[in-house]
């Protein structure tokens, strides 16, 4: 449905407005008003005759409102206890209302009564068509048409920035920030409950809007991860979208049923798919802060060099700085040390030296108070090198606390990214150009387009290999050991346990290589049938042999399910120690063989797999059709939560899985 009059009402209704000052509804009230919104305001209260100097009015019903058309042009904020926003809703749905804010708190986090409230609320919202932000959210701003419907002070100048918090509590220290360092918004959204209305729908609606160059998110949970990328990467081929994800470290357990499982959890799956769909991931709240600062100066779209040349008064941190510049994967374009006795003027010489060069793109300028420096004099002095050069992209970093505030305010004001650490604005500039990078080949997300195969009915270990073959994945040759025929030996065997109860096989100690005879093989069997014993009472365990494969690279491919993200893909170097190199990396299973060569190549290992030190180079192509084919496989079998193919043999002429576990 259209957020056109959601954000862009005719007239605001606040139902809970009230004379005492300290509540909820007389604070929006209070705020819509002072904001400067043309449009028509109608306190709505029980009791009360006249709120704020206005008239008010006892329900929706009452309102000077003639059309049903009016009503769908009008936007209700509800501040009022939860027990009785239902029947407001359907009161306001009755008469043609469609868009709705609900401030108050008592609903799915609020215990089960609450949980009910929010599911008939829901269900009121499909079967009238309505708009919901919320419950429990601050409400939003939209600067462009003056209205504040929420509960916090804000600025009034319209801004080219979007922000939408998840978080009251988040987004409305976010507000205070910003109006701290006269920060213009045009819009802020608090999505609260997201009963409703979510960040899909807000990035929907923000999607055709040109006056914004930046859209920011603090988001706890995704609901739609599909639609998500779809949306966000459709944004981002445009306008850079940062995203901060709550939720961060949670980690797989070390006894989860697959290593994929363990590795691409959660937290790890969700980065992946936000990456996925050309977002900027943010770590911290430090790290959005610090981006805003950077985005908040139309010349980061510059399109020259990437270097970074940098301007310093001390060499300590200069050489700080150059550390954090290599660690960040950057370019130094160079260092120029004006020394400690360094004044405004020698600043100023530099900047108007560096400024015209044309190779000459991005300036990091540093300054640490010592006897001669004059930071305010210095803050004029980039501020007015940057208005003559507005297509340079210049940031500061003043390190220092009461000798360097002003001028610090001074180049904030000033809309120059200033930073406390000069690594916070090498960081955030890494990030930046990161985005500057991908962006152009970013692929808008599409949902797989596959037809689901027949679903599987367990997860025995040799129908599991049969499965990567069908989906042209080579496996070893592998056979089910039996006493009474024993296999003609061609080189070493591995012999090993497998079934439900060997999943962690190492572990169990179920594993025996370098059999290179047949006495050697059945000791190996006989030992295994003794230690275990009362597994093996269970016909789904049983022994298998491979030929042993040695001068291969051992990688691990696998993918865990997602509940909002789908298959996730991960890639990484394999064997035995996996869990604790943790050297893997993730994707979306919507991987092409260009993607997949990518995702391989920021491996640690990858110049290995290029033949490092004289060797022949592994086979790279059969790698990339190999996990190209796993995202088939994720994609067409649903029922499979998580599958590990480890090792996974890279040779120089082809990959073989020697290992595979399926978990349904």
């Amino acid at each position: 449905m259209s957020l056109k009059y959601f954000f862009n009402p005719a007239a605001v209704a606040v139902i809970g407005a009230s004379s005492n000052r300290a509540k909820l509804g007389r604070q929006i009230l209070d705020n819509i008003i002072a904001g400067g919104f043309a449009g028509h305001v109608y306190p709505v209260n029980l009791k009360e005759k006249r709120i704020a100097g206005r008239p008010a009015y006892a329900s929706l019903t009452d309102l000077p409102v003639r059309h049903r058309a009016d009503y769908a042009k009008l936007l209700a904020v509800i501040a009022i206890p939860a027990p009785f926003i239902l029947d407001e809703i359907k009161q306001g749905a009755a008469l043609g209302v469609k868009n709705f804010i609900i401030i108050s708190a008592g609903f799915k986090e609020d215990g089960p009564e609450g949980k009910e409230r929010e599911v008939a609320l829901s269900a009121l919202a499909e079967k009238h068509h309505l708009n919901i932000l919320g419950p429990n959210c601050l409400g939003f701003i939209n600067t462009y048409c003056n209205l504040n419907a929420t509960f916090a002070a804000a600025g009034r100048e319209p801004g080219r920035i979007a922000f939408l918090s998840q978080s009251g509590a988040i987004g409305s220290a976010a507000l205070d920030w910003l109006k701290l360092k006269d920060f213009n918004l045009g819009y802020f959204i608090s999505l609260g409950n997201k009963a409703v209305l979510d960040e899909n729908d807000i990035f929907a609606h923000l999607m055709g809007d040109d006056r914004l160059d930046l859209i920011v998110a603090y988001l706890e949970e995704i609901k739609d991860g599909g639609h998500f990328m779809k949306l966000v990467s459709r944004l981002a081929k445009h306008k850079p979208v940062a995203i901060l994800k709550a939720g961060q470290s949670a980690a797989g357990s070390q006894l989860a049923l697959s290593h994929t499982g363990s590795l691409a959890g959660s937290a790890a799956a969700t980065r992946a798919g936000i990456e996925r769909a050309g977002a900027i991931w943010l770590n911290g709240l430090e790290e959005l802060f610090n981006l805003l600062m950077l985005f908040r100066r139309e010349s980061w779209q510059n399109k020259g060099r990437e270097d970074l040349y940098v301007i310093t008064n001390a060499g300590g941190v200069a050489v700080l700085t150059v550390d954090e510049i290599s660690r960040q994967g950057l370019t130094l374009g160079k260092s120029w040390d004006l020394l400690g006795d360094a004044d405004a003027g020698r600043y100023q010489a530099a900047l108007k030296k560096w400024l015209p060069d044309k190779k000459i793109n991005n300036i990091l300028v540093l300054l640490t108070p010592q006897t001669s420096t004059e930071p305010v004099k210095t803050a004029q002095a980039i501020i007015a090198a940057s208005r003559k050069y507005p297509h340079k992209f210049i940031i500061a970093s003043f390190l220092g606390g009461q000798t360097v505030y002003r001028a610090k305010d001074l180049l904030e004001k000033a809309n120059i990214p200033i930073f406390d650490y000069p690594e916070e604005a090498v960081e955030s500039f890494r990030k930046m150009i990161s985005y500057k990078n991908s962006f152009r080949h970013l692929k808008i997300y599409h949902s797989p387009a596959v037809r689901p195969a027949r679903p599987l009915r367990g997860t025995d270990y040799l129908r599991a290999l049969k499965l990567l073959a069908q989906y042209k994945i080579n496996i070893v040759p592998t056979r089910k050991y039996s006493a009474a025929r024993p296999p003609r030996l061609r080189g070493p065997l591995v012999l090993k346990a497998v079934g439900p109860d060997f999943l962690h096989k190492t572990e169990k100690k179920a594993v025996f290589t370098d059999l290179d005879s047949g006495r050697k093989l059945r000791q190996a069997a006989r030992q295994l049938l003794a230690d275990h014993k009362r597994n093996f009472r269970n016909p789904k365990n049983y022994l298998v042999y491979q030929p042993q494969i040695t001068g291969a690279q051992e990688i691990i491919l696998g993918f865990t399910r997602d509940e909002s993200f789908g298959p996730i893909i991960l890639v990484g170097l394999g064997g035995i120690y996996t869990e604790i190199f943790k050297e893997v990396r993730l994707a979306t299973a919507d991987l092409d063989e260009k993607g997949a060569l990518n995702l391989i190549s920021g491996l640690k290992n990858y110049p290995i797999l290029l033949g490092a030190r004289g060797h022949k180079k592994y086979d790279l192509k059969a790698l990339v059709r190999a996990l190209v084919n796993l995202g088939r496989l994720a994609n067409a079998h649903p029922e499979i939560k998580a599958l590990d193919i480890n090792p996974l043999f890279v040779g120089t002429e082809d990959v073989l899985a020697g290992d595979v576990r399926v978990i349904l």
